[in-house]
């Protein structure tokens, strides 16, 4: 699990489309999700880029692609010192690109206009973004919009939950990263467990609100996406070939859905969206309908899409300067991805034990299975040989402690997550202070 199957990558013709532009100067914004080592693989051979954590011992660290490391403080914990932290770099360094990896976008967006006097960025209005970040505002842009969702109810009290009557339903906080926020509910018993937790930690209290939605049937799916004032420059497409624990899409193959396309084009153009958005939802094959569950407002993917063909980086790279880009084509469907140690993590927090995951690491060392002429976009030797050691680690903890799996995704995503009392203090900073 340390990156030997991704032996098969084809690097030849990768990151074509930045050859021939000039070397520019990026900062983003944490280095602990997947989200960075994705894009390190895509723009790292031709851009410098530092990286900002809270985190002394983030993984996007570990690549030969990262000039300067920045510790800074919390992002969840204090906006307004991150937000200082961040401000000051960028004066004292010129960069060409700030470019929002996970839910630092939020704050990003919150003081878009004094921030884009201080580099090139691509991030949606503060109100445009508000309305897909929180899950249960893109309930009703969904509703205003008439795209297909599965049937949803928002509550904002314990007795609308324990009433709540169709099962099997997944119960959404309004702000949760990786999962952390949804619960599913098989019957009333675990409804009622879920209302009594949500009570417990005061997520019901100040008319907060929360979104019940029935289960989607089909396969599940995600499109990401690059806009350019509500107009879509890139696209890229995938399915699920292996249901991971956690939410993960850490099995899948690139597609194609033209409906999908058509709503999202549409959702873009309606919000005039700037810079990069990604959603997920279901496919039914059968009858080609596809429901809508859930919208992130930044880049996700940024490798296998451009293993696919679509430089989904380099374009919003393009999008942040400021330049007219002309909108890319879809890329080749089929071709497989995995991400081998977020996969070892999910069998281990489904119960797998220390056999189990032994059986998964040989299988993935010999290609076989889900793991048979796909590639691993998160562990990559032969361009970026210090992408094996997060795997390594992983994976050697797993393996001497399989109950480990807990403790690592919730340290990790503690790293980047914005919680309900994080928004709220990004909301109540004034956009128009001096920064």
């Amino acid at each position: 699990m340390v990156g030997l199957s991704s032996q098969g990558v084809d690097c030849s013709d990768l990151q074509k489309s930045q050859a021939n532009r000039r070397r520019l100067k990026i900062l983003l914004t944490e280095g602990s999700s997947i989200t960075v080592r994705e894009l390190l693989f895509a723009m790292g051979p031709h851009h410098t880029i530092d990286i900002l954590d809270a985190s002394r011992f983030c993984q996007g660290q570990l690549s030969r692609y990262v000039r300067r490391f920045y510790h800074c403080p919390s992002f969840s914990e204090d906006p307004d010192a991150y937000l200082s932290f961040l401000v000051d770099r960028l004066r004292a360094e010129q960069y060409d690109v700030l470019m929002a990896t996970h839910e630092q976008v939020y704050l990003l967006s919150r003081f878009r206009e004094p921030l884009s006097q201080l580099v090139g960025l691509a991030v949606p209005r503060f109100e445009d973004l508000h309305r897909v970040f929180s899950k249960a505002e893109f309930a009703r842009v969904m509703q205003d919009l008439n795209l297909p969702t599965p049937l949803t109810n928002i509550v904002r009290t314990h007795k609308g939950l324990v009433q709540h009557d169709a099962f099997p339903c997944f119960v959404k906080l309004p702000y949760g990263t990786a999962g952390k926020g949804v619960r599913r509910a098989a019957n009333s018993a675990e409804m009622c467990d879920i209302a009594r937790e949500f009570t417990d930690e005061g997520w019901l209290e100040n008319d907060n609100e929360v979104v019940i939605q029935q289960e989607a049937q089909g396969t599940q799916a995600a499109f990401y996406a690059v806009f350019d004032q509500g107009r879509l420059v890139a696209r890229h497409c995938v399915e699920v070939r292996y249901p991971a624990n956690g939410g993960w899409p850490s099995c899948i193959h690139s597609a194609e859905h033209p409906m999908v396309l058509q709503d999202i084009t549409r959702l873009g153009s309606e919000l005039q969206w700037h810079g990069a958005l990604f959603v997920d939802y279901f496919h039914d094959q059968e009858t080609g309908r596809h429901e809508f569950i859930e919208c992130n407002p930044r880049i996700q993917a940024a490798f296998h899409a451009q293993l696919s063909g679509v430089d989904l980086a380099d374009q919003l790279l393009r999008v942040s300067l400021g330049e007219r880009v002309d909108a890319l084509e879809g890329g080749r469907s089929g071709v497989r991805f995995h991400q081998g140690f977020l996969l070892l993590l999910s069998a281990a927090l489904g119960g797998a034990n220390r056999r189990s995951l032994l059986a998964e690491c040989w299988r993935c060392l010999k290609q076989r299975g889900i793991y048979a002429n796909s590639q691993d976009t998160l562990t990559n030797a032969s361009l970026d040989w210090p992408s094996v050691l997060p795997a390594a680690v992983v994976t050697a903890m797993l393996l001497f402690w399989p109950r480990s799996a807990q403790w690592i995704v919730a340290q990790t995503v503690e790293n980047y997550a914005m919680p309900r009392s994080t928004a709220q203090k990004i909301r109540e900073l004034d956009p128009k202070k001096n920064i």
